[in-house]
């Protein structure tokens, strides 16, 4: 079974989801796919933004500030890595 894309907002994803979004500073702005590493919704530097730390293509980590409301593209086989999953695993 292929997991299907589904849209979200930034601030309902968890660490380990896979998300695809256009990054505000990226020069050609396309969508590209990130692994969530860690969210700090306090280290914002305004209200009604979080500061996420995205791991890019050959594990490069680096944080970026977005509004909440920021809409993403979460890749839902994703949940199975994270804290949201409804399944409890170890691994």
């Amino acid at each position: 079974m292929t997991a299907q894309p589904d849209s979200d907002r930034i601030d309902r994803v968890a660490p380990g989801d896979l998300i695809s979004l256009p990054l505000p500073d990226a020069p050609d702005a396309e969508d590209r796919q990130y692994k969530v590493v860690h969210i700090d919704p306090r280290g914002a530097s305004s209200d009604g933004a979080v500061v996420i730390t995205l791991e890019a293509d050959a594990g490069r980590t680096f944080d970026v500030e977005l509004a909440s409301d920021t809409v993403v593209t979460r890749t839902l086989g994703a949940k199975w890595e994270s804290p949201q999953s409804p399944t409890p695993h170890r691994g």
